[in-house]
């Protein structure tokens, strides 16, 4: 029988959150299937992707954050 996996498994398959088992199963596919395989890539893209990505809060925000929580610590 052969198992049906989702974009949750590829991604916890990205994330090294399966255990052996599952892993290997993921692997064996993988190396069978294809549209599983360019699936898989395209997740890896994605998360290259965002961790590439920088994201920075604007100065005037952080300011008023900082601002304000000085104003919370003297109260």
């Amino acid at each position: 029988m052969t198992k049906t996996f989702t974009e949750n498994d590829l991604v916890r398959f990205l994330y090294d959150e399966l255990n052996e088992d599952e892993r290997l199963e993921i692997r064996e596919s993988l190396s069978a299937d294809m549209e599983l395989r360019t699936k898989l890539d395209e997740l890896q893209e994605a998360k290259s992707a965002l961790e590439a990505l920088t994201v920075k809060a604007p100065n005037d925000v952080v300011s008023r954050i900082l601002y304000a929580s000085k104003n919370l610590q003297s109260a």
